[in-house]
């Protein structure tokens, strides 16, 4: 039935070991080699990820802190202007206000200048007019 042939199968046995060596030097190797080159580059690519990561971060809470400091900053140079503003128009409002008292006083001065000069000039009518009423009587009498 079955005939087996010991020198065919020590051909093929050869042969296939042949065959091995060939795959393992021309196929095997140069996969091998690739995929530990792959490897080697992925975990390099890991480390410089990592290390972009933890430049990000510093980076980002620097721009933090900078971004911080720049509002702590405007909110001083706002409220120094604020300060200097109310400042100015209260100084403002100072020399306004002064200026208004001497303006009152100047017509209160005036005022009275005009109301003696009225009161000499209603003197002065009142004596024409006793003067006049004087005449009139002595004319009529």
């Amino acid at each position: 039935m079955l005939d087996l042939n010991i020198g065919v199968m020590l051909i093929m046995a050869g042969i296939f070991f042949v065959t091995l060596i060939f795959l393992k030097m021309w196929l095997f190797e140069p996969l091998v080699k690739f995929m530990d080159e792959r490897e080697k580059k992925l975990k390099e690519q890991m480390e410089m990820i990592s290390k972009n990561s933890e430049d990000t971060k510093e980076i980002e809470e620097e721009i933090k802190a900078v971004l911080q400091e720049a509002r702590m900053e405007s909110k001083r140079i706002i409220t120094e202007a604020r300060n200097k503003a109310l400042e100015e128009a209260n100084q403002l409002k100072t020399v306004k206000m002064g200026e208004i008292e001497e303006a009152k006083e100047k017509l209160r001065t005036e005022l009275a200048q005009e109301k003696v000069a009225l009161l000499n000039e209603l003197l002065k009518e009142e004596n024409d007019v006793k003067s006049l009423i004087e005449n009139k009587i002595r004319n009529v009498a």
